[in-house]
């Protein structure tokens, strides 16, 4: 992994964070409006902020941790206990793939140099594999 893009794209996930997780969560919500129902809505979040909160933005600290450490494994750990979590709260691997994609997609729109987009794509298919791996094995 390169040292300087894999910082740089963190960066940038960092300074993007809010309108890339809303974006992400938005869209995330046309695709799938079944999730509304596995969110614990409260009275002063929206779905799109609730899910934001509990998906996107957590999925978007995963991929910090692995391009700052430098560590594509440590979403082995994640996908592994979301394995067997979050079947029971109605998230499906359907939704967590397109949570990775649509997050990737999202990622991609940014401004980013030529390294830090083949990075992107580089993790976004590492993390695809890794959940792969961990829900069929």
């Amino acid at each position: 992994m390169d040292t300087a893009a894999a910082s740089q794209l963190a960066a940038q996930l960092e300074l993007q964070r809010d309108e890339l997780c809303a974006h992400v969560a938005s869209r995330l919500l046309q695709g799938f409006p079944d999730i509304t129902q596995t969110l614990r809505l409260e009275e002063q979040y929206s779905p799109e902020l609730r899910l934001s909160e509990v998906a996107v933005l957590r999925f978007n600290e995963l991929v910090r941790a692995v391009l700052l450490f430098e560590l594509p494994e440590l979403a082995n750990k994640e996908f592994s206990w979301a394995r067997g979590v979050l079947p029971r709260h109605g998230v499906t691997i359907e939704h967590q793939y397109a949570l990775i994609s649509v997050f990737f997609e999202e990622v991609r729109r940014l401004n980013l140099g030529p390294a830090e987009l083949q990075l992107a794509r580089d993790v976004e298919h590492e993390i695809l594999n890794q959940i792969q791996c961990a829900y069929l094995n």
